[in-house]
């Protein structure tokens, strides 16, 4: 990406997007960073090369004025990436269906809004999509639920918008973080605390005792080995290399899971045993020599380049 290239960011205001601006906008891109607040707004207006554009990823008349505003610059779109997201944790017996949409709404939704109206503009520059989805999208855990439901719907959209926009020269791609120093969590906490706090009675002293670590979370021992009481928290920074991979490569990677050897350990294996509960059925199953000459078969046509190979990051 050069000074003569765009690439609009959505959900700039902290976090992996803010840090995505900077970068960006380092390298002399004419960059469009959206937020929703007049202070975020201000403060990415202070950086150089940057516009900022009030937008809520929700609001469809928001996202069409920033395109208007975008191709009105008479540039193109040379990238977008789909960053603005919102958390949710606690049981699923908490969420009602409205918390549900909620997140639906921005994490799902959104990218769909943003990238049908800005497709025309990354069609005449052959551009890059970067969708931010998590290792949520990969596996899923207790309290995380309806957040990695909408990582997992991202993942299945990112997946068919690739092979549907691949004829026409735009590349996608999705970005796997793990645990990245964000305010993601903490603008859910009021409203988590309050879904916590009225848990149905059958579960409602995990929901509490749950709400208590989430308003004194325990500091991570840098002694002991990472786990999942003892996670690291990354810089986004780690983020910011494999988006920055996406857009420039000549052979830009399906999914790039980025974490520490921990996190990828856990996504792998995760992956491995829903292979193993995929093949185990009684009428179509594969044995383990056939398992490995299959993954072999698939390793090899990769040899030659590592297009849609995944990436973890120590």
């Amino acid at each position: 990406m050069t000074h003569s290239h765009s690439v609009l960011v959505t959900g700039a205001s902290t976090g992996i997007g803010l840090h995505l601006v900077r970068c960006l906008a380092a390298r002399e891109c004419r960059v469009y960073a959206t937020a929703r607040r007049a202070d975020d707004l201000r403060r990415l207006r202070a950086i150089e090369g940057v516009s900022a554009l009030a937008m809520d990823v929700r609001c469809p008349e928001e996202i069409e004025r920033a395109r208007g505003v975008i191709a009105a610059a008479g540039r193109g779109l040379h990238g977008l990436i789909n960053n603005a997201g919102v958390g949710g944790i606690g049981p699923l017996a908490t969420f009602g269906n409205d918390d549900l949409r909620d997140l639906f709404e921005v994490n799902v939704f959104g990218p769909h809004r943003v990238t049908n109206a800005m497709l025309e503009l990354l069609r005449t520059t052959r551009g890059r999509i970067v969708n931010i989805g998590s290792q949520g999208g990969s596996i899923a855990s207790r309290d995380y639920g309806p957040y990695a439901m909408t990582k997992h719907a991202l993942e299945a959209y990112t997946a068919s918008l690739r092979e549907e926009l691949a004829p026409h020269g735009i590349a996608v791609s999705i970005v796997q973080p793990g645990a990245i120093r964000s305010r993601i969590a903490e603008n859910a906490l009021p409203s988590t605390l309050a879904r916590l706090q009225a848990a149905p009675r059958w579960c409602r002293s995990e929901a509490w005792q749950l709400a208590t670590r989430l308003q004194s979370p325990p500091a991570p021992d840098p002694a002991a080995p990472e786990s999942n009481t003892n996670r690291r928290v990354a810089d986004p920074e780690s983020v910011a290399v494999a988006v920055l991979d996406a857009l420039e490569s000549s052979s830009p990677r399906a999914r790039y899971l980025v974490g520490s050897r921990w996190e990828g350990n856990r996504v792998i294996d995760t992956l491995l045993e829903r292979l193993l509960d995929a093949n185990d059925c009684p009428t179509l199953s594969y044995d383990r020599d056939e398992l490995v000459a299959r993954l072999d078969r698939h390793v090899a046509a990769r040899s030659g380049g590592d297009g849609g190979q995944a990436r973890v990051s120590k």
